[in-house]
């Protein structure tokens, strides 16, 4: 088996388009979170994915990632979680999903549109709630962020270590899997856009820094954590 990996979309809908066209709809589709805010078509790239799991099913897997549960966050106490979430790319996330409504609507307060997209987009926010926290398919653990690398069980990480830490790849991989991960840009691990390996491959970063004027990138992996071919398309 053959997993298609994309990781950090971050509203940037045409570049998300144009590295779907190098999957070949046999492999399994990873999307590993951030799908939306900072981009301007956050909308656009939560629906594309929710279209495409609709169509492939099983085929199309969506890991939940931390800016997913900044949206959640904001949905469910928006007046005290604006401050945090607007900084973060949530401003575009929100003028994204309003951008088809009335105007009366853009006009609201930030406050307003969330309870109205609360109501009126709930089919959306309820996929965007069930992502996985980590998909396991064979010698592959596939996370938005990283997990508690030091213990051999996936059991001793929470929640929010999938979903927030960092610098897990720092310390040697004690479980049995290659683990592929976004949420770290690569620039930051080793000065370069491009996809990362570690020494002994046992992590794999992906995250290219598209938002941030970098690249969306693509992994294409086998079930025993070798590399077939990476894709990459610029921001």
């Amino acid at each position: 088996m053959a997993v298609f990996v994309v990781s950090d979309i971050h509203g940037m809908y045409k570049q998300f388009e144009k590295i779907l066209s190098f999957w070949d709809q046999e492999s399994t589709l990873v999307i590993l979170g951030d799908m939306i805010d900072r981009g301007p078509q956050s909308y656009e790239v939560v629906r594309k994915v929710m279209e495409l799991k609709e169509h492939f099913g099983e085929r199309v897997v969506y890991c939940k990632g931390n800016h997913e549960e900044m949206l959640l966050d904001f949905m469910r106490f928006p007046e005290v979680n604006r401050r945090f979430y607007f900084p973060s790319g949530g401003r575009e996330t929100m003028r994204s999903f309003v951008n088809g409504e009335p105007s009366s609507v853009k006009e609201l307060n930030p406050i307003e549109q969330a309870y109205y997209v609360k109501e009126h987009f709930a089919e959306e926010l309820a996929f965007l709630e069930n992502g996985k926290l980590y998909e396991i398919i064979g010698d592959v653990l596939l996370t938005h962020a990283g997990f508690e690398s030091q213990f051999t069980e996936l059991s001793e990480s929470t929640d929010d270590d999938f979903l927030w830490m960092r610098d897990h790849y720092l310390h040697p991989n004690k479980t049995c899997y290659v683990n592929v991960f976004g949420h770290t840009p690569t620039r930051l691990i080793h000065k370069s856009d491009e996809i990362w390996v570690s020494a002994d491959k046992k992590y794999i970063a992906i995250d290219g820094g598209c938002a941030y004027g970098g690249q969306l990138n693509a992994l294409l992996i086998c079930e025993t954590g070798k590399i077939i071919k990476n894709f990459s398309v610029k921001g």
